[in-house]
Parts: structure tokens; C-alpha cells; sequence
């Protein structure tokens, strides 16, 4: 069964530094949903296969200017999507890296998924979360 799936970069609450040819990235998790900043509102690490949008943050802590970054979702070991790849335009310090994901129709299938972010060409930082049928509530 073949799913659509989407996935889109956004650099917020940027705040520009002089070109560094290195890259430093804080923590990075998975949430249900971001703010206006690209900040994790609803972090968590297991979803339901009904969920609209995954979105993966991770804390750029200093990204230098032309810095290529891109997403590679996997399912299981098997890669769903590799993100277009952007370039930063400007450096970057303490800035919020986000990138989603939506499924196709028929949601999303269970079973354990990875993001890594690939920075210039090179595997970066990964995170997992899991996809499955969560207890209804009360």
C-alpha cells in the first residue's frame, strides 16, 4: 500500500550570526504539533495511525550560512521520504528546525519510524516515534 506523504522545512526564531563552518544542533524530538515560533507544543513519541501531521524539531544551535539540510523519514528501517533539501541563506543561532510530515488517505501505518537530519550531505541526529492504536479516552 502505497502513502502519500509530505514534508516541509521551516527555520524560526532565527537570530543571525556571522558565517561558522560549524554545525550544532540541541536536542530534537517529535511532536503533534508546533507554535508560530516552530516550537513543540505537544511533545510526544507515540502517535495514532489517525494523526494529521508529525512534526520533527530540532534546536539549531549554530548553523553556519550554506548549510544543507534535509529529513530522511524511514518506516521500519525503509526509507518513506527524503525531504527537499534547503540552504540556509543566513547563519543561524538558537533557531527552532522544523520539518512535518503528513500521511496519504488512509493515515498512517503502525510500526516504528525514524527522522534523521541529513546536514551537508551527512547523516545528522535521529529521533524515533512509534505508530500505533492508542486507548480511547475518557
Amino acid at each position: 500500500m502505497a502513502i502519500g506523504l509530505m514534508s516541509l522545512f521551516f527555520v524560526a526564531s532565527c537570530n543571525k550570526t556571522s558565517p561558522d563552518h560549524s554545525v550544532v544542533f540541541g536536542k530534537i524530538v517529535t511532536a503533534a504539533d508546533v507554535d508560530a515560533n516552530n516550537s513543540p507544543t505537544a511533545v510526544v513519541d507515540v502517535f495514532s495511525p489517525q494523526q494529521k501531521t508529525i512534526y520533527v524539531v530540532a534546536e539549531g544551535k549554530n548553523i553556519a550560512a550554506g548549510t544543507k539540510l534535509s529529513a530522511n523519514w524511514a518506516r521500519e528501517g525503509t526509507v518513506l521520504q527524503v525531504s527537499n533539501e534547503v540552504t540556509a541563506q543566513t547563519g543561524y543561532h538558537d533557531s527552532n528546525i522544523e520539518f512535518h510530515m503528513s500521511p496519504g488517505v488512509d493515515g498512517w501505518m503502525p510500526g516504528h519510524y525514524t527522522v534523521q537530519l541529513i546536514i551537508n550531505g551527512q547523516g545528522g541526529p535521529k529521533v524515533g516515534f512509534t505508530i500505533k492504536e492508542l486507548p480511547q479516552q475518557k
